[in-house]
């Protein structure tokens, strides 16, 4: 039986404001659409979907597919809010179980958007902080690398919540921090620091390694639109920083140094100092993607399974196998999860993966091209590539041996 206008008009209504707030929690293109089609599909319409990081395009219609609503708008680039993407995958599985009628649904949606996030500006400046320095420690056993990267992360979380807020400051805000981190890092690589290193790992944070990874995932899975553009942005993104952090590097050698050069010898920390650290930054990450403190432990678990298969078919096979075998024990573990608990799997595939993401590789091959300093031993772009086409291929055959059955 056809719908009467207004009911459809207000299911149509439901599935654009779905769509729009999926985008603002950071999904890939791939997932949004998969996800709507679903839920249109449960609302009893047919529809076609065309998500790109900046466009949002559907068209709606009940039997005669030429009679279509067409909705168009551009959107902005979002940035990543697992937590209000865990609780509107919530939402739609009540109305789906017929647990939360539909007309109550609009309202409910409207709630979660405007709830405030889990965690205050302190939290978020505590994963700033955390991240730095834990990166710093998963990689560089000097313990003045970690507490440098750590500081010059809280100084860069003041300037980047600051400068955000003010529209025409907003474009150069990478810029500046990047800018800061660098010239940071050089006025105080007299103290026993390595500075390149310091700060890949205070801008670690801002790196588009995930953006560049969901980028090339959606071009293999053929949307090609959306990941040429995604990639597009993070390729801006790291030329931002990179320009930004070797201009700061720049500024300092013209300047006066501050002080004689007092070189402080710390004891090298031991090797189990990386299981911590991969703790620190998990939990850092679930702060920065607002997930609900009970959801935490998760979001460590995968960091584990991820870390510590990569590490194992590294040592046993290689670098390139080692990442096939982390993002593929990551993804069979997601979507085990979504299949188990109905919940979104994405969300632990993101915690997990950025743990795998190369994308500081490809950012100290734009330093050793330029400089000719390595940041990190035995980088090469040939390598990042086969690094990320490594990281993919495990995604894509977890994804063929155990399909989530859930589109987020």
């Amino acid at each position: 039986m056809p719908l009467q206008p207004e009911e459809f008009r207000k299911r149509t209504r439901f599935i654009i404001k779905l769509g729009r707030a999926l985008h603002e929690c950071g999904a890939n293109s791939e997932r949004i659409e998969r996800h709507l089609l679903n839920v249109t599909g449960m609302l009893g319409l047919h529809a076609c979907f065309l998500v790109s990081p900046t466009t949002f395009t559907c068209a709606f219609w009940e039997d005669d597919e030429i009679d279509q609503f067409i909705h168009i708008e551009r959107v902005e680039t979002a940035g990543i809010n697992l937590g209000l993407l865990w609780e509107i995958d919530r939402l739609v599985e009540s109305i789906d179980r017929g647990q939360v009628d539909f007309i109550e649904a609009p309202e409910l949606l409207q709630g979660l958007l405007l709830n405030p996030p889990h965690y205050s500006t302190a939290g978020h400046a505590l994963s700033w902080i955390l991240t730095g320095g834990a990166f710093a420690t998963i990689l560089s056993p000097n313990p003045l690398n970690g507490l440098t990267a750590a500081t010059i992360s809280f100084l860069l979380f003041l300037i980047v919540e600051r400068s955000s807020s003010t529209p025409s400051w907003r474009p150069v805000t990478l810029i500046l921090a990047a800018f800061v981190a660098g010239a940071s890092a050089a006025a105080l690589s007299g103290i026993g620091i390595n500075p390149p290193f310091v700060i890949l790992s205070s801008i670690i944070i801002l790196m588009p390694g995930l953006a560049l990874t969901v980028a090339l995932t959606e071009i293999s899975a053929g949307h090609l639109v959306s990941g040429s553009s995604r990639l597009v942005d993070a390729t801006m993104t790291m030329l931002k920083l990179f320009f930004g952090s070797l201009s700061g590097i720049a500024l300092m050698t013209f300047l006066p140094p501050l002080g004689p050069a007092v070189s402080w010898e710390w004891a090298p920390l031991p090797p189990w100092r990386v299981w911590p650290a991969i703790g620190a930054l998990s939990v850092a990450l679930s702060i920065a993607f607002n997930i609900p403190k009970q959801k935490i432990p998760l979001g460590f678990l995968a960091a584990l399974i991820a870390f510590g298969s990569s590490k194992f078919g590294e040592h046993q096979f290689g670098m390139y196998a080692g990442m096939f075998l982390g993002s593929l024990s990551l993804g069979l573990f997601s979507n085990l999860f979504a299949r188990v608990t109905r919940g979104p799997g994405s969300i632990l595939m993101t915690q997990g993966i950025i743990l795998l993401v190369p994308g500081s590789k490809v950012y100290s091959i734009l330093n050793h091209w330029v400089s000719g300093e390595s940041i990190l031993p035995a980088e090469s772009a040939a390598k990042a590539l086969m690094a990320f086409v490594a990281l993919i291929t495990g995604l894509l055959f977890a994804n063929a041996l155990l399909p989530a059955r859930k589109s987020l």
